[in-house]
């Protein structure tokens, strides 16, 4: 049933909604200024406000709050980013990445502000004007961007009595608990063979597609469990990071090359199978390495730590 009280019939429905930015909630929230970053037309409105703007607070330092910092500084904006950890990306890469991207943002000019505790925005005339840290001290911000995930919008499946958890349940075909309804994208938390088997939610544009061709398959009497290996890239001034697999779970990070040469590669392992790389101006290492991921390959460590050794001498044939 729609907003106006219409209904449209389905034999088969996929529920591709994604989710919503998640919304500060302490007061001052509200003000104008203050941005969330999703969509095409959440970027324009920031970029249009730009020509007024010199102070800018970045909320999170996570990929979209580190490439939205990036950006801002490149249009010579002030730019201050609050991480709540003890490193930015600590949920997503190991520490020697988080150091390299902190260090790389500080040359740019980027304060980053580690273990940050915020009480709330603070505003004139209806515009944000500042943010208040938990000592009581105030960082001026013309513009202040929220990058602190996403909440999955999937409201009416648990209203109909769906599965779920942090998004919704869907199976290894992406079926949800509920008769003919599938989920994929943002919202869908399955159980990722390249997690260990871990059930999560995996906000990707590789996921969104590769979960779409899963349920459509199945939908078409093709039935193909879900099985693609995540990847994920990120553009931070000159900066290319791609990563393949998932690092849930590692126990040893192996470093090919100097991240002083601004081209290097991190190598996740567990029990010495490798489960993720994150590539960073290293498209070789990443093409190369989706081979060890996919085979969970045991390669010496001393040898994948040199970068004069292609990755793929170290397959097994």
């Amino acid at each position: 049933m729609l907003s106006d009280g219409s209904r449209i019939g389905y034999g088969k429905l996929i529920w591709a909604t994604g989710g919503a930015p998640r919304r500060l909630s302490c007061s001052g929230s509200d003000l104008m200024g203050v941005h969330n970053v999703r969509t095409r037309a959440d970027a324009d409105r920031m970029l249009a406000e730009t020509p007024k703007v010199q102070n800018v607070v970045v909320i999170g330092g996570g990929y979209i709050g580190l490439e939205a910092a990036a950006v801002l500084a490149k249009l010579g904006k002030q730019v201050t980013v609050l991480e709540a950890m003890d490193r930015v990306l600590a949920r997503v890469a190991g520490e020697p990445l988080s150091r390299f991207y902190e260090a790389e943002h500080r040359a740019h000019g980027v304060e980053i502000h580690l273990n940050a505790k915020m009480d709330c925005l603070i505003g004139h005339d209806g515009w944000v004007t500042g943010v208040r840290m938990s000592d009581g001290s105030v960082l001026p911000a013309d513009m202040v961007v929220v990058g602190i995930g996403i909440v999955p919008a999937v409201e009416p499946l648990i209203a109909a009595g769906a599965a779920s958890g942090n998004g919704v349940e869907v199976d290894e075909f992406c079926q949800t608990s509920l008769p003919n309804i599938y989920a994929i994208g943002d919202c869908a938390i399955h159980a990722n063979p390249f997690a260990g088997g871990q059930r999560i939610r995996l906000e990707s544009v590789q996921n969104a597609n590769d979960q779409a061709i899963t349920a459509a398959r199945h939908i078409a009497g093709d039935a193909a469990p879900y099985h693609a290996v995540p990847w994920f890239w990120s553009n931070q001034y000159d900066l290319k990071l791609q990563t393949i697999g998932l690092s849930l779970g590692y126990d040893e990070v192996v470093v090919r090359g100097q991240s002083a040469a601004r081209s290097f590669t991190l190598v996740y392992l567990s029990k010495g199978k490798v489960l993720a790389l994150d590539c960073v101006n290293s498209v070789k290492d990443y093409v190369q390495g989706k081979a060890l991921v996919i085979t969970q390959a045991t390669p010496d460590k001393s040898v994948l730590a040199n970068p004069e050794i292609p990755i793929k001498s170290l397959l097994v044939s």
